[in-house]
């Protein structure tokens, strides 16, 4: 019984550690992600939840009742356990879930012919350019897919916005948006050289677990039959798969701008 809950403990806690570990530093964010990967991994390929953290959890819960039928103290040491890695074991679940949910990218917009550039965040750290790749193949599928070409078909609805309020207005909607989405504004200025009242808001998001950084940008743009467009682009800065969050995030926001 001990056994059991102390190696259910450590399958738990790895999961646990994942994200914050990766947060402060101690390990790369690639470690982290083994950390919750790695324990659900199937151990049986044609077993979904064969993995050593699923398998945990159902050993677990069988402790537990065995505790309970022979009523020993181990009881609530064991249901604590439990516990622990069934909620652990829901992180690789959910992850996983969400992968085989999105096309496997990580870079969102809402203009394909001209996204909105990173700029104030080109030079910080990341492993994925500040450029916009919608010509490359997505990774990970049989199909010859471009970045652009899978957007469109996971996240028909993204599109330019359209709102008829002066730009000035538009622009101070956009702040308070992107604020309210707890993102950290790093540039607010015009649009290019002799650009009369379009405007640029360059934001960044960062996740609570594993403080990954997503670039967030948003181009408002007037018009002559005075609406306002706004384009929207959010991108990971690591990582391959964005598990659909910038399509989420970008969405969450038009919504919040739409009057």
């Amino acid at each position: 019984m001990r056994l059991t809950i102390l190696i259910v403990s450590i399958v738990a806690l790895a999961v646990f550690v994942a994200g914050p570990g990766t947060r402060l530093g101690l390990w790369k964010y690639t470690t982290g992600l083994g950390l919750i990967f790695i324990p659900a991994k199937p151990l049986v390929p044609s077993i979904a939840l064969s993995g050593p953290i699923y398998i945990a959890a159902i050993a677990s819960a069988l402790a537990s009742i065995a505790a309970l039928l022979a009523a020993r103290g181990m009881v609530p040491l064991s249901f604590i356990a439990t516990a622990s890695v069934i909620i652990a074991a829901m992180v690789p679940f959910k992850m996983n879930k969400a992968i085989k949910a999105n096309p496997f990218i990580h870079d969102i917009t809402t203009d394909f012919a001209r996204p909105p550039q990173i700029l104030a965040a080109a030079g910080l750290p990341r492993s994925n350019p500040a450029s916009y790749d919608g010509g490359e193949l997505v990774e990970r599928t049989n199909d010859k897919v471009t970045v652009a070409e899978a957007q469109k078909a996971a996240f028909p609805d993204i599109g330019p916005l359209y709102l008829t309020m002066e730009i000035d207005d538009a622009v101070a909607l956009s702040r308070a948006a992107i604020v309210d989405m707890k993102m950290e504004i790093l540039a607010d200025e015009p649009v290019g050289k002799g650009s009369v009242g379009d405007r640029r808001i360059e934001a960044v998001y960062t996740s609570r677990g594993f403080g990954f950084k997503d670039d967030f940008i948003v181009r408002l743009s007037s018009s002559e039959d005075e609406l306002v467009r706004v384009d929207v682009r959010s991108k990971s800065r690591v990582g391959k798969s964005d598990l659909g969050d910038n399509a989420a995030r970008v969405r969450e926001f038009l919504g919040r701008m739409k009057p």
